[in-house]
């Protein structure tokens, strides 16, 4: 009974893949349509149960684009540097990152809230050991967001080869050597393409973090963890907790940064996209509450007498307290 039924599982999830590849535009569309309906449904069914509504069917979207991409790597053949234990842990944090919102959306709206802030406790915990398996075992070097690359479905549709990302490589007979201090994969020179070497000798895989920027990576990390055990003794009204956040933020982007090593591309990127997060902290209790929040009031309000912007400013001054009520999304990094 139990061949048959996976049998059958297999049969049609083979249908399925069938039909993604065929019809990637339309599943790319549906993708989307679920986002944009999980936001007109927001306020729209019920009162009390459309927030948590509304964040179940984002999360259903992003789990369903994290399984087509998966399925249509698969289907094509498409491979990465790392192994098969790194790609699943990655697969297993990015549902996790998927769903988090929801989960504690749910939580607020049905639980106690020391429910809440325990299995806010626990999803970034375990999100913590994934990061630094990743880190320690894997070799993954700095931490990208996502952690998981959109596909670039477009490309694979049309053309049929892989994309080219931090984590994949085309499979077109050219070889790579690694620079042994700084981790950087280059062209070898027997590939037969002197050009290639001389005009574009970049990095296309993940820097091997040294000791220092070990220490850094780790402070990245750490983070979350920081920040909720502050809070935990302190009180969430405290500066102690938002102090010892930033505080690290700053010290594991000092400590990256004072690296000799010439990051690639992507992880530059990676670099200014968590310089840019640094400005959140503006929107961060209790920075948000005591300096920030009746300056960007005002602000919002003149918006709002203009006629192009009156719409987007009002939407932000009604949705700036829901935000803010929700960790994951102030607090996310």
């Amino acid at each position: 009974m139990s061949e048959a039924i996976k049998r059958g599982v297999d049969n049609a999830l083979k249908r399925y893949v069938d039909y993604l590849s065929n019809n990637v535009e339309l599943v790319t569309a549906v993708e989307s349509w679920m986002k944009t309906l999980s936001y007109l449904v927001a306020g729209r069914i019920s009162k009390s149960h459309s927030t948590v509504i509304a964040e179940l069917m984002y999360s259903s979207s992003s789990l369903f684009t994290l399984f087509n991409d998966y399925m249509l790597r698969k289907r094509h053949g498409l491979h990465t540097l790392q192994g098969a234990g790194a790609r699943r842990l990655k697969i297993a944090l990015s549902c996790l990152e998927a769903v988090e919102v929801f989960i504690e959306i749910a939580a607020r709206r049905y639980a106690d809230p020391n429910i809440k802030w325990i299995l806010i406790f626990c999803v970034e915990l375990l999100k913590t050991i994934g990061r630094f398996v990743l880190q320690l075992k894997y070799k993954s070097g700095l931490r990208y967001f996502p952690l998981i690359n959109r596909l670039n479905r477009k490309a694979i549709h049309m053309d049929g080869v892989e994309e080219r990302t931090d984590d994949s490589q085309s499979s077109n007979n050219q070889s790579y050597y690694t620079l042994p201090h700084s981790g950087r994969q280059i062209k070898s020179v027997n590939t037969g393409s002197w050009q290639g070497v001389a005009s574009a000798p970049v990095s296309v895989g993940k820097t091997v973090l040294d000791k220092g920027q070990m220490v850094g990576e780790a402070l990245h990390n750490l983070q979350p963890l920081i920040h909720l055990g502050t809070e935990a003794c302190f009180g969430a009204e405290s500066w102690k907790p938002w102090i010892a956040s930033i505080i690290t933020d700053f010290a594991s982007l000092g400590i990256l940064k004072q690296s000799h090593y010439r990051y690639s591309k992507n992880e530059n990127s990676e670099m200014v996209r968590r310089k840019f997060i640094l400005w959140m902290y503006l929107l961060r209790s209790p920075c948000y509450d005591r300096v920030t929040k009746q300056r960007l009031l005002r602000l919002l309000s003149v918006f709002q007498s203009i006629p192009g912007l009156r719409f987007i400013a009002g939407s932000i001054v009604a949705y700036l307290p829901e935000w803010q009520k929700t960790y994951f999304y102030t607090w996310n990094s």
